[in-house]
């Protein structure tokens, strides 16, 4: 943790020459003479420097500053407001605080001097970058330690031919022994610092009279403890200071029936905001309707029994062609399986007879979401906010979607059950690779803003998703560029070791 925060602020002070700070000053450049043959950095005998191809001039400053100002948008809580982190007159960052230089370090530097400054300074940058990134993955393997430790010396040996030898003190160096310190010690989130840091601003802010400290500490944690115990007199729907839930918390909140319906209609996630009604179209709920069937396990069983009908009457329709039947024929047909059945005197489950009807016409839309540790919002609600949480992708099969949300909605079926449940209507990415997606060699994925879905297929449920950002690339020259970064984000609260934090944060 403080490793990364200090090679941070070591990089950043001296790709933007922060006066007193940078390790690129007069003295050693003086010194190159001696121990480096770096003739490009030495200083003439007119005693001025060359200017250094690490550094940023005056306009790849100012481009650098007005991206973080204006096209760096993070999830509501994820990081701090950079903006406010910008001290344009001094050209430098200030108030920077730990965790603001790791999402820095990890989520913007392995693209942000893409264009600002030359390709092998880039990727020297970017090689770091990647290794912190990979080195707090929540899960690691030993062969994914052994590429880090492989990998740590090309990355330190290249920036050693950019920077000048000033730049590599004691916290440079040490970056060699992290890679061994994760093999020996495991995941770096069970061992670094960030809990107890937190811990101590918790203390430091019970501090009341600062010529007696640790009286100050004490007295209040007497209190703290006084209250954490008596609220175990209180019924549990008694709200006190640590039963309140979070602001992104999703309480639990499910839809109950009183029979077994399938989990698509059970998913935790409370709907917030000013809720308004809406009318389906019939495309809509058309491929709606297939694709809450056919995303529903319980409903897979007739699935197979629509696709082997299909198979034996088209005996040489390609799998595509099959795909395309069931896509605009499944519904349809799933009512009339179920109609006949009945006619027949079958038995089908309540939730099975109701749901083949299809949902109702007219559907509530809201602003905001929370699910799963996620508080997702639509497009229409970035308008008035710094944040942006209408980010969204989706895994099917071996493939990625990436979108925006447009709607949040809340599907009903009419009957006696009352089945609903919460689907996002988004607008997707073309998933084309090179064309619409692609990922370059340190892990940073970008799609085409310009480029969407050719197909119809605007709809996931809420279970389904998982949220990201888009931030552009700071650019100069190509300011037209349509390929944006896609950065995938863990849910609040989460303490899953499944997810790969190589691509998540």
């Amino acid at each position: 943790m403080h490793i990364e925060k200090n090679f941070f602020d070591n990089l950043m002070n001296t790709i933007l020459n922060v006066q007193g700070k940078t390790k690129d000053n007069l003295n050693s450049r003086l010194d190159l003479v001696d121990i480096c043959d770096r003739s490009e950095l030495h200083v003439d005998g007119n005693g001025r420097a060359p200017f250094p191809i690490y550094r940023l001039d005056a306009e790849g400053k100012n481009a650098f500053f007005d991206w973080i100002s204006n096209d760096v948008e993070f999830p509501d809580g994820y990081a701090s407001n950079l903006r406010n982190c910008i001290d344009r007159k001094e050209g430098k960052f200030i108030g920077l605080k730990s965790h603001d230089c790791h999402v820095l370090m990890q989520r913007l530097l392995p693209f942000a001097f893409k264009e600002l400054l030359p390709r092998n300074v880039h990727e020297a940058i970017a090689g770091i970058s990647a290794f912190f990134r990979d080195l707090c993955a929540r899960s690691v393997t030993l062969e994914g330690i052994e590429n880090l430790k492989t990998n740590i010396a090309m990355i330190q040996c290249n920036l050693e031919k950019i920077f000048p030898p000033s730049f590599f003190d004691v916290m440079e160096h040490l970056v060699i022994h992290l890679a061994r310190e994760l093999e020996l010690g495991g995941p770096v989130q069970y061992r670094w610092m960030y809990l107890y840091e937190r811990y101590m601003f918790h203390l430091k802010k019970m501090v009341k009279n600062l010529s007696r400290v640790e009286g100050s500490i004490v007295a209040q944690m007497i209190n703290e403890e006084i209250s954490n115990f008596a609220e175990y007199y209180f019924p549990a729907e008694v709200q006190t200071k640590n039963r309140r839930p979070a602001r992104h918390d999703d309480r639990g909140e499910r839809a109950t029936y009183h029979v077994t319906v399938p989990d698509i209609f059970t998913d935790v996630g409370r709907l917030s905001g000013k809720s308004k009604d809406r009318r389906l179209t019939e495309q809509e709920r058309s491929h709606l309707q297939t694709y809450l069937l056919t995303n529903c396990e319980d409903v897979l069983q007739y699935e197979r029994i629509f696709m082997a009908e299909k198979r034996f009457e088209y005996r040489y329709a390609t799998e595509a062609e099959l795909e395309e039947m069931k896509q605009r024929e499944f519904a349809g047909w799933m009512f009339t399986y179920v109609s006949a059945g009945l006619a027949r005197g079958e038995t089908f489950d309540d939730w099975i007879r109701e749901m083949v009807v299809g949902p109702n016409y007219v559907v509530k839309s809201y602003p905001r979401f929370c699910t799963r540790g996620y508080a997702f919002t639509t497009e229409k609600t970035k308008r008035s906010r710094t944040t942006y949480d209408a980010g969204v992708c989706s895994a099917s099969g071996d493939d990625v979607y990436y979108g925006h949300i447009h709607e949040i909605l809340e599907i009903k079926y009419l009957g006696l059950l009352g089945l609903r449940c919460t689907v996002f209507y988004c607008d997707w990415h073309d998933i084309t690779p090179d064309r619409g997606v692609r990922t370059d060699a340190f892990g940073v994925t970008s799609v085409n803003s310009r480029r969407k879905l050719q197909y119809y297929d605007p709809f996931i449920l809420a279970s389904q998703a998982d949220q990201v950002c888009y931030i552009k690339y700071p650019r100069i020259r190509n300011r037209d560029d349509p390929w944006v970064t896609v950065t995938r984000l863990n849910p609040r609260d989460s303490d899953s070791s499944a997810d790969d934090e190589s691509e998540s944060e």
